[in-house]
């Protein structure tokens, strides 16, 4: 019976009104059609209450109900609390025990019943810098003084690698100081230099060649200086200056960080002229330390000995202590580990198949030293999640939570679960005008009792590297990252945890539990589902490429590269298809997706090939192929085969590693592209196969440069180039 059988409004009869002026008979006509659309809409049938049904996922919306009855976004604000509240000064005594970060993982993760908890401890070769005192006074004529900064109101007023000083001298205005011909006509030995650039290179400049005494800067290259004027940057001071490893250390005394706001002060009255006097007073140490990691694991059944891996980072090195990063990344992945044993335990969700590993690191070189020691567990992983800068405040930092994805030489499911999540709490969590109907609300809220109101925002982006995926990708696991940006106060002092938001952050601990279980539960049927869905997702990237191929084509581009975009598309997508055989359990499972992934790659490739050269044909495009070049002949028939291990950074990607004496895009475009020419190396692809590959991803590569790259990578014996048969 549907609504109307109910109550049928258009039966409704209101009583008329016999004897009344023709207006107000309009008026009680016009009351009875609102009377009667309102009870029209009233009663219209459930089924068009709301326009839209919650996506579908991998798991049953039950189970996604209880996750995200369970996971706690205040909870996990409380970690960040206790992690990173406020930078603390690291006492003596950890350096010789432990460090209290790792102490608090420990203890909780011992607290919430997960296995194997301990702490793996690793040498660090060379001392750990530590600072203990910093202040920066301004002298006035009269014996006053003011104190213009101190590390124990703000730890970042002190440069990590300063040396203890105590010195009273001028205070000199250089100008932003990276430059030589900043200190033209400037006495400057003996005296203290105020700068606008970076605290290293203008120490390497003020002090290793001028002979300053120190540095004070107040640039602020990573944070939000014009938005937030006291927000004072992190900045190291840097080692031995230009020399290199094998010179002489080079002198080196101290760098003080000031605000943009203090800064400014400081230089406008130095280019009026004002004679400024200051003290900088600096002590600060080294210890003997070590890289501690924390881990624990929720144990698997023992049907497969595979396992899932998901790291946030406890410590940028060591001296630097952020709540957002990444004390949110560590906080929510103990958040994860929590609510997933605690529904395991209350029977609301099975043990997983696979074992899942939680490790709180120093940032990849933490990670990196767990999967150096333990190479055999290493080969067991089949996917790792990095945690880094989550659950942030969107209206204080204007962002969204990012996935990135695996690099185009690593085409894995890892990508597809993980993006099915953010999906469906993207489309939960925002207002629908199709379903105003119901209410001006969300679909299914996940809001934290703490936290905010504000919607789900996300981005599914490429991959970037700078974090601890990058250390899983490096050892041949397939990893992606999770991220906030961007964030106001990254490397800052103003990387606090107000700037976290408890409904953000039970977000994506639900996104956390949600991929990790899916990916450690998988049974066939599973591997079979998460194939069918990365084959769904995979037919809207193809059909991208194939727009983009045929865009080239129209505006007069190659056709071969047109070409090559829509085989690469295909070939990426059918492995990423593929890797789902994974976590199949028996060999029909495996080879149903097998088919799967080779039915998608042989119908898809030819339909979008001949969509493209129809339409090439049709703007009087030669539909031959060219001939190959001399260079790309001899790559047609040269294999690189590893020899030894990638060099220390590959697979980190987007950082400012050397960057120094280049343009900083064209430097992130050669660590890319050196990454990903290493990962496409499979010791089956010809260089002429890499450069194709590279060439879908990053736009046409020269085939020269790409032999160059591999000539000196033999030349290192990196790899060994071989003839192909």
């Amino acid at each position: 019976m549907t609504g109307w059988g109910v109550l049928n409004p258009w039966l409704v009869t209101l009583p008329e009104i016999p004897s009344a002026s023709p207006h107000l008979r309009y008026c009680h006509a016009m009351s009875r059609t609102l009377i009667l659309t309102a009870l029209a809409l009233a009663f219209l049938p459930a089924i068009q209450a709301q326009d839209e049904p919650n996506p579908k996922t991998l798991i049953p919306q039950r189970v996604l109900e209880a996750i995200a009855d369970e996971v706690s976004g205040t909870l996990s604000f409380q970690h960040i609390l206790e992690l990173a509240g406020y930078e603390h000064d690291r006492l003596p005594e950890e350096y010789k025990t432990t460090y209290r970060e790792a102490a608090y993982i420990e203890k909780m993760a011992k607290q919430y019943n997960l296995e194997d908890v301990h702490i793996e401890r690793f040498k660090i070769p060379t001392k750990t810098w530590d600072g203990e005192k910093a202040e920066l006074w301004l002298l006035g004529k009269d014996n006053s003084k003011r104190l213009i900064m101190s590390y124990r109101d703000v730890a970042a007023s002190l440069a990590p690698g300063s040396k203890s000083a105590d010195v009273t001298t001028e205070l000199v205005w250089v100008g932003k100081g990276t430059d030589k011909k900043d200190y033209a006509d400037k006495n400057i030995s003996g005296k203290i230099v105020l700068a606008t650039g970076a605290v290293g290179p203008v120490h390497n400049l003020a002090v290793r060649e001028f002979g300053a005494a120190g540095v004070v800067s107040f640039a602020n290259e990573t944070g939000k200086p014009i938005e937030h004027p006291d927000e004072i940057a992190w900045m190291n001071l840097g080692g031995g200056g230009r020399g290199g490893a094998a010179a002489a250390p080079q002198k080196t005394t101290f760098g003080l960080v000031l605000s943009h706001r203090l800064g400014t002060e400081l230089a406008e009255r130095l280019e009026k002229h004002e004679t400024l006097n200051v003290r900088a007073l600096v002590q600060a140490t080294e210890y003997d330390a070590e890289m501690q990691v924390p881990t624990a694991i929720i144990k698997g059944t023992g049907e497969s000995d595979q396992e899932i891996a998901m790291t946030g980072h406890l410590f940028e090195g060591i001296a630097k202590q952020g709540a957002l990063d990444d004390a949110s990344g560590s906080a929510t992945a103990l958040e994860v580990a929590r609510a997933w044993k605690k529904l395991i335990d209350d029977g609301v969700m099975p043990r997983p198949k696979r074992t899942v590993r939680f490790m709180w690191v120093p940032e990849i070189q933490g990670t990196t030293a767990y999967l150096e020691r333990y190479p055999e567990e290493t080969k067991r992983m089949v996917a790792a999640i990095s945690m880094d800068m989550v659950g942030e405040d969107v209206t204080k930092n204007h962002n969204s939570l990012h996935l990135m994805r695996t690099p185009y030489s690593v085409n894995h499911f890892i990508n597809e679960v993980s993006q099915q999540f953010f999906e469906y709490v993207g489309d939960t969590n925002r207002e629908k005008v199709q379903n105003r109907r119901v209410a001006y609300s969300f679909r299914y809220p996940i809001i934290d009792p703490q936290g905010t109101h504000d919607p789900f925002y996300f981005n599914i982006d490429k991959h970037y590297g700078s974090s601890d995926h990058s250390a899983f990708l490096r050892f041949g696991v397939s990893a992606v990252l999770f991220n906030n940006w961007p964030d106001v106060g990254y490397h800052t002092s103003e990387d606090r945890a107000y700037n976290a938001d408890p409904t953000q952050l039970k977000r994506v601990a639900l996104i956390g539990v949600a991929t990790l279980s899916t990916m450690a539960n998988a049974d066939n049927a599973g591997a079979l589902r998460i194939a069918e869905l990365t084959a769904g997702n995979a037919a809207q990237r193809t059909g991208a490429q194939l727009g983009l191929a045929l865009q080239m084509v129209g505006e007069g581009g190659s056709l071969a590269e047109a070409r090559n975009l829509v085989r690469q598309a295909y070939f990426r997508e059918s492995e990423a298809i593929r890797s789902a055989e994974t976590l199949a359990l028996t060999a029909d499972a495996r080879n149903k997706i097998a088919n799967l992934a080779k039915a998608f790659a042989d119908t898809g490739t030819s339909a979008d090939l001949a969509r493209l050269d129809t339409y090439a044909g049709a703007l009087g495009v030669s539909l031959a192929a060219p001939a190959l070049t001399s260079d790309e002949q001899k790559a047609a028939h040269l294999i690189p085969v590893r020899k030894k291990a990638a060099p220390a950074g590959f697979g980190g990607g987007g950082g400012a590693a050397g960057a120094a004496q280049t343009d900083p895009a064209e430097a992130s475009r050669q660590q890319y592209n050196a990454m990903e020419l290493r990962g496409f190396a499979n010791g089956k692809r010809t260089i002429l196969d890499i450069r194709n590959a590279l060439s879908a991803e990053y736009g046409p590569q020269d085939i020269a440069k790409v032999q160059a790259f591999f000539d000196a990578a033999a030349k290192t014996g990196e790899f060994e180039l071989t003839e192909s048969k």
